[in-house]
C-alpha cells in the first residue's frame, strides 16, 4: 500500500512524511497495469539508469552510490558503496552478485511487491551493480513461498534477455552479464548471506565462518556481494536521478527513502514509502490511520529487533538508524508490528521464540540445545500455566548463555524479543509463572483447567 500521492516531475528533497513534494519511487508504479513488463516499465524511464551508467563507468557508478549515502536496506544498514568497493578489480577472477530476497521474517513484507509488481527495476538495480563491480553473473534467491514473485521475476527477465539487456554485449558496451533466479526451500536461515551461498551450491544451509568474507571468497569461492532487493531498486533510482537526490532525503547518516511495513490492529496496514527520519507517530496515525485498540509495545524493525515501549518519547522517535538505536532497538527492514496489549506479552514472545527454534539449521549447540531446546520448553511450561517461581532467571541465565556464542545470528535475533520483552514487561512474566494466569488474554486451559 502507498500514498496516492501526485508525483513531481523533478524529485524534490524530503523533509517531511506530509511534505506535498513527496511521491514514491520505488512503489511508484506498485499496483499501476503492465507494471511488471519490460514494455511498461519502459514507457516510464526504465533501464536509462543502465544506460547512464554504462555512460560514466563502473567506477563512477560505485562514486556515486557512495556519495547518496545508500545504506543495505535489509537490516543491517551497511553503506552500500563502500561494501560494492570491496569487490577487488583486477584478480582476474569471475565475480558474482547475488540478490537476498529470501524475505521470511516476521513483520517484513516489502520486496514480495517490488518482485512481483515491478521487476524490472530490479533486473535493472543488479545490471548497474554487476557493472559496477565486474561481475559477469548474478542469481536472484528467492523465498520458495513467493511463488508468483518467482514467475514475474523470470518472466521479466526473458523479456531482458529478449531485448538484449541481458547476456552478451548488453546493449552494444561490451559488458556481459547473465541473471538466474533460485527458488529457496522455505528455510529463514537462508537469509545469512553465507547459508544462502551454501544453498545455492546445492550444501546444506548452514552458515559459514567468516572472514573470509564474500568478498574475497564467496560462491563458490570466488569474489561475491550480496544485496537485499530493496537495495538494489533504490541504486537503480539513484543512477537515474543522482546521488544529490537521494542524498538531499531522510536524516544527516541515514539518507534516502525507506519501504516501512506495519502490521498488527491498524486501520491500515501494509508497506509504506517514506523518508528515513519518519516519525513512529506520522506512520502510525498519518499513514496507516492510528490503531484500533490500545498498544502495549512496538517491534520496529522485523521480529528480531528488540520491542520498546509504546509511549510518546518512542512515537516522536525518527525512523533512522541512529535513532531508534539510541532508543534501544534496531531499525533492521522497517517493519513495524504493534502488540496490543490485551495480548499476553509472554504468548507473544513464545511464538517469536518457536519460529526461530523452527527456522535454527542445528548447526551450533548454543543454537540447537538453547533456542531449539531448552528456551521453547520454558515458554511452552509458562504458556500452558506450568510455571514456577525463578523460571523468569532461568530464562535470563540461558539467554547469556546463548547470546554471542552462536554460528550466526539467528540465536541473538531470537533474544531481541525475548530480553526486551522481560524488561519491559516482567510483571506480566512474574504473574504467570506464580499463579499459571495471564495478566491479559488468559485461557481456561491454563494452570487451573
Amino acid at each position: 500500500m502507498t500514498a496516492t500521492i501526485e508525483r513531481p516531475n523533478t524529485p524534490q528533497p524530503i523533509t517531511s512524511a506530509l511534505d506535498p513534494r513527496f511521491a514514491p519511487t520505488l512503489y511508484a508504479h506498485v499496483g499501476q497495469p503492465n507494471s511488471w513488463t519490460l514494455e511498461g516499465y519502459r514507457q516510464r524511464g526504465g533501464y536509462e539508469a543502465l544506460k547512464r551508467a554504462l555512460a560514466i563507468g563502473p567506477d563512477a557508478v560505485i562514486d556515486e552510490v557512495k556519495k547518496s549515502g545508500l545504506r543495505g536496506r535489509g537490516g543491517a544498514g551497511f553503506a552500500t558503496g563502500l561494501k560494492w568497493s570491496f569487490m577487488p578489480l583486477k584478480d582476474g577472477k569471475p565475480h558474482y552478485i547475488i540478490c537476498n530476497a529470501d524475505e521470511s521474517e516476521p513483520g517484513s513484507f516489502k520486496d514480495r511487491y517490488l518482485m512481483s509488481e515491478d521487476p524490472h527495476q530490479l533486473i535493472e538495480g543488479m545490471l548497474i551493480a554487476g557493472f559496477a563491480m565486474r561481475a559477469s553473473v548474478g542469481y536472484i534467491y528467492i523465498r520458495g513461498e513467493y511463488v508468483h514473485a518467482a514467475e514475474r521475476v523470470w518472466a521479466a527477465i526473458e523479456e531482458a534477455r529478449a531485448a538484449g539487456l541481458l547476456g552478451q554485449n548488453v546493449q552494444g558496451s561490451g559488458f556481459d552479464f547473465q541473471l538466474h533466479v533460485h527458488r529457496g526451500a522455505g528455510a529463514y536461515i537462508c537469509g545469512e548471506e553465507t547459508a544462502l551461498m551454501n544453498s545455492l551450491e546445492g550444501l546444506r544451509a548452514n552458515p559459514r565462518l567468516k572472514p573470509p568474507f564474500p568478498a574475497a571468497a564467496g560462491l563458490y569461492g570466488l569474489p561475491t556481494t550480496i544485496n537485499n532487493v530493496e537495495t538494489f531498486c533504490a541504486a537503480t533510482q539513484i543512477l537515474r536521478y543522482g546521488w544529490e537526490w537521494h542524498a538531499g532525503m531522510g536524516t544527516e547518516k541515514s539518507k534516502g527513502m525507506k519501504l516501512f511495513q506495519i502490521s498488527g490492529p491498524v486501520v491500515r496496514p501494509g508497506v509504506y514509502e517514506l523518508p528515513l527520519g519518519t516519525t513512529f507517530r506520522e506512520l502510525i496515525f498519518d499513514w496507516a490511520g492510528g490503531p484500533l485498540e490500545e498498544i502495549k509495545a512496538i517491534i520496529p524493525g522485523g521480529s528480531s529487533c528488540p520491542m520498546m515501549p509504546y509511549t510518546d518519547k518512542i512515537l516522536d522517535t525518527g525512523m533512522d538508524y541512529e535513532s531508534v538505536a539510541a532508543a534501544g532497538s534496531m531499525l533492521g527492514t522497517g517493519g513495524v508490528t504493534l502488540i496490543p496489549k490485551a495480548d499476553c506479552i509472554v504468548n507473544a514472545t513464545w511464538n517469536l521464540v518457536r519460529f526461530y527454534a523452527h527456522e535454527s539449521c542445528g548447526k551450533c549447540t548454543p543454537c540447537r540445545e538453547g533456542i531449539s531446546g531448552w528456551m521453547t520448553r520454558m515458554y511452552e511450561k509458562q504458556v500452558r500455566g506450568h510455571g514456577q517461581p525463578g523460571d523468569v532467571e532461568l530464562i535470563l541465565d540461558m539467554s547469556d548463555n546463548i547470546g554471542g556464542k552462536s554460528f550466526c545470528a539467528l540465536a541473538d535475533a531470537c533474544l531481541g524479543p525475548v530480553l526486551s520483552s522481560i524488561k519491559l514487561f516482567r510483571e506480566e512474566y512474574d504473574a504467570l509463572a506464580n499463579t499459571g494466569v495471564a495478566m491479559y488474554g488468559a485461557r481456561k486451559r491454563w494452570r487451573d483447567e
